[in-house]
């Protein structure tokens, strides 16, 4: 019988890819905010933009535990199909 690999790595980079994507979102839309209203520096805006990056901060713990059961569901689902397909063949 196989050992089963610990896997650490998936989730802490599921994790830091989920914090780049809310911090490069974050600066697309202070950027794109930018072009129409000018420089937003120390603004009821660049406050909103920090407040909702802090938000994000507590979120991503859920998120990245929606991800994870919905990751391994997807799995088990693939196993049982994959049991399926094999008891329905004829063996040779």
């Amino acid at each position: 019988m196989q050992d089963k690999r610990s896997s650490n790595i998936r989730p802490i980079f599921i994790t830091i890819l989920l914090w780049l994507c809310s911090v490069a979102l974050l600066f697309v839309i202070k950027h794109v905010i930018e072009l129409f209203t000018g420089p937003i520096a120390e603004t009821w805006i660049d406050l909103t933009l920090v407040l909702v990056a802090y938000l994000m901060f507590f979120l991503l713990a859920p998120v990245q535990n929606w991800i994870q059961r919905r990751s391994r569901k997807r799995a088990r689902q693939h196993v049982r199909k994959r049991a399926s397909d094999a008891g329905s063949r004829p063996s040779h």
